[in-house]
């Protein structure tokens, strides 16, 4: 039906599911009931099943009346440009298209939604608002304060909870100064009005619900004070992001025309435990009318320099990154101890656990990884001319690491936490010259190239999980100097200055997660140089040699790990310079098998740390 219904003594449709007493409305049935026009009728509205919508500039009630419309929870009210003269119950879903004026009370217990797939929408309510555990439905562009978004307005009170889920339409993020205004309240503001999930993430940005003089902004800014330093590229204009769809929209017609009801038997679902809200699946969308406009985006006006709150999860994409790079990095020593080895060949394995902490984009990301790797290699090739000798070898090892990240504290106060984790095999060959193919003293070379491929996870605090897959090389050239000096009892004291230079290649597949942020930009290349010196001692026991032994070193990084959110390019504050000692012992159980048990640590700037400890054995042939 589209027609206006007044005060008659008549029953309308008698036939059929929706009946019409002259005064008051009830609407039962599958289908949609579309009224336009002004309808003067002073009875309640009882939407009872399907649909009942309100054609563009059509209204319910005259004006001060105490009618009211209860939504079941079954059913679903809205309209286009429309108005109702009195109060709403809903226990259903109640959709708004372009505005929509209650003039009356509201009591939501279930879902207020946007009609529409563009901001820009208004829902206002001349009377009290009351949250009844209910949600609400906006789409939004996020980026700075001008962004369009949906709006709820309420001239008087609020009261009561109610859940705000946030659609993001196009958004690139942006840092906010006030934030981007979603709900107005005019009155007394005792509402409790909570973001689905606390936050918000499109690209690089975090955005929270902060009230703020009564009203409700989405912030993406931190309380901290804005940090000059460091790498943070912002988004430009360019670029789209393809919202998540989340099964709560009703998509309007290109034309701007009539309302299409649907078909017989569409149901509409209330929210369920999660808030989601499913719209009629049988063919039956409620099809409200476009309003044709385009989204103009924000035009990039002054804003005052505020610091931004970060998406905690970059912190676990550098961190996998980085412990897939870091645990390819190995010394000589580190891979089979002392230089002492058979002539015929030997077999080694190591194992290596430690912790790292740093941080990413200037301080606004703590980063805690946990790490494990357990390495296997054997000599395959040696040769020696009796002055100097050459082993060659193949290694291979499996890795484990997994990262805790916390971002920065918001406006609001709050802080979120991601986690993830990055596991899978490296394999390798190394090459070791001695000039003295003996005693090992003198000069040595070293060599190794390794290739790993790493499984990787990503959990966005509940948000968003995303898996994907990395790779990374890398070759190293090591070369020292051994120089032995005598004590007594056969004891010696080797120093050996050392030099290495490791160059390795990292990649990673582009994620787009669940909220239709594009993770990419962690393809790139690296050099570690490593300047040391390690001080060995071999002490001769009844049973057997004891080799206690201090390692220093200056470990410089040409670059840091880094990953692209949309259009903002993060990166990992490594100190580009880090000093590492380690420490341990080395016994000769028998005349074949060897222990090596070591502790190392490393510090640098940017509260970066790394502590790891390490066992090893080896057997000669």
């Amino acid at each position: 039906m589209n027609t206006a219904l007044t005060d008659v003594d008549a029953t309308l449709n008698p036939d059929s599911a929706t009946y019409w007493d002259g005064k008051s409305l009830i609407k039962r049935g599958a289908g949609t009931l579309i009224l336009g026009a002004q309808n003067t009728y002073s009875g309640d509205t009882d939407v009872q099943e399907g649909a009942l919508w309100l054609a563009e500039t059509a209204t319910i009630g005259s004006a001060g009346s105490a009618q009211a419309v209860n939504i079941a929870a079954n059913a679903a009210f809205g309209g286009h440009n429309a108005t109702v003269n009195g109060h709403v119950n809903n226990l259903g879903n109640l959709y708004f298209v372009d505005t929509f004026t209650v003039n009356g009370d509201v009591v939501n217990s279930s879902a207020m939604i946007s009609g529409s797939d563009q901001p820009n929408n208004t829902l206002t309510i001349a009377g009290n608002y009351t949250g009844n555990d209910g949600h609400l439905y906006l789409n939004t562009q996020l980026g700075d304060d001008s962004s369009p978004t949906d709006k709820l307005i309420v001239t008087g009170d609020t009261a009561g909870s109610t859940t705000l889920h946030i659609t993001n339409v196009n958004g690139l993020g942006a840092q906010t100064v006030n934030g981007i205004e979603v709900i107005e309240v005019g009155g007394q503001s005792d509402g409790d009005f909570r973001l689905y999930k606390g936050h918000v993430d499109i690209n690089a940005w975090t955005y929270t619900l902060k009230q703020d003089g009564g009203d409700w902004y989405l912030r993406s800014e931190s309380d901290d004070v804005p940090d000059d330093g460091g790498e943070v590229t912002p988004p430009d204009d360019g670029g789209e992001v393809t919202p998540p769809d989340d099964g709560g929209e009703v998509t309007p017609p290109d034309d701007g025309g009539e309302v299409t009801p649907p078909d017989d038997g569409g149901e509409v679902t209330p929210p369920d435990d999660d808030g989601e809200v499913t719209p009629p699946d049988d063919g039956g969308d409620i099809t409200p009318p476009d309003d044709g406009g385009d989204i103009t985006p924000p035009d990039g006006g002054d804003v005052t320099p505020v610091a931004p709150q970060y998406r905690a999860d970059i912190g676990v994409y550098l961190g996998n990154q980085w412990m897939a790079r870091n645990l390819q990095m190995q010394t000589l020593y580190d891979r089979e101890g002392s230089q002492y080895r058979s002539a015929d060949g030997s077999i080694w394995m190591r194992f290596k656990a430690g912790k790292a902490e740093s941080q990413a984009v200037n301080g606004n990301v703590d980063i805690d990884s946990d790490y494990s790797q357990f390495q296997l290699g054997g000599d395959i090739l040696t040769w020696s001319d009796g002055a100097q000798s050459v082993t060659v070898g193949l290694m291979g090892s499996y890795i484990n690491a997994s990262t805790d990240s916390t971002g920065n504290r918001g406006a609001d106060g709050s802080q979120f936490s991601a986690n993830g984790s990055v596991d899978g095999y490296n394999l390798g060959l190394y090459a070791t010259w001695f000039a003295d193919a003996q005693s090992h003293r003198g000069a040595y070379i070293d060599s190794w190239y390794q290739y790993g491929a790493y499984n990787n996870s990503v959990d966005n605090d509940g948000l968003s999980a995303s898996r994907y897959d990395s790779a990374a090389h890398a070759v190293s050239l090591e070369t020292g100097y051994r120089y032995d000096i005598a004590l007594s009892n056969r004891n010696t004291v080797s120093l050996t200055p050392q030099a290495q230079v490791t160059w390795q290649r990292y990649s990673a597949d582009t994620v787009i997660d669940d909220g239709g942020t594009r993770i990419s930009g962690q393809n790139d290349d690296s050099w570690t140089t490593r300047l040391g010196m390690r001080v060995d001692g071999k002490l001769y026991k009844e049973s057997g040699r004891i080799q206690p032994f201090m390692e220093v070193n200056w470990l410089h990084a040409s670059d840091n790990a880094s990953a692209t959110f949309g259009d903002t390019k993060v990166s990992q504050d490594l100190p580009n310079d880090r000093v590492e000692v380690k420490v341990g012992i080395q016994a000769n159980v028998s005349e074949r098998l060897s222990v090596y048990a070591q502790a190392a640590g490393q510090k640098g700037k940017n509260d970066y740390g790394d502590a790891s400890f390490s066992l090893n054995m080896r057997y000669n042939w």
